[in-house]
């Protein structure tokens, strides 16, 4: 799973993001959508096609490993 959302405590310890199941499931995360007149389903999109691009698009170890060399 894609996490999505730094939120400390929400996972049972494996990590500190949520991830999209989780952030979906979410009743704080619920209650804006609604509040934002956007769907769940749509909501789930977004966050899938930002996952997919952050995939593509995130550097690489040893392009990390230079960045912090600095």
């Amino acid at each position: 799973m894609c996490s999505v959302i730094g939120h400390a405590g929400a996972t049972g310890g494996k990590n500190d993001e949520l991830t999209i199941s989780e952030a979906l499931r979410d009743p704080l995360i619920a209650m804006v959508l609604r509040a934002d007149g956007v769907t769940s389903e749509e909501f789930k999109r977004v966050l899938q096609t930002a996952a997919r691009e952050w995939k593509l698009n995130r550097p690489t170890l040893s392009e990390e490993m230079g960045r912090n060399r600095r």
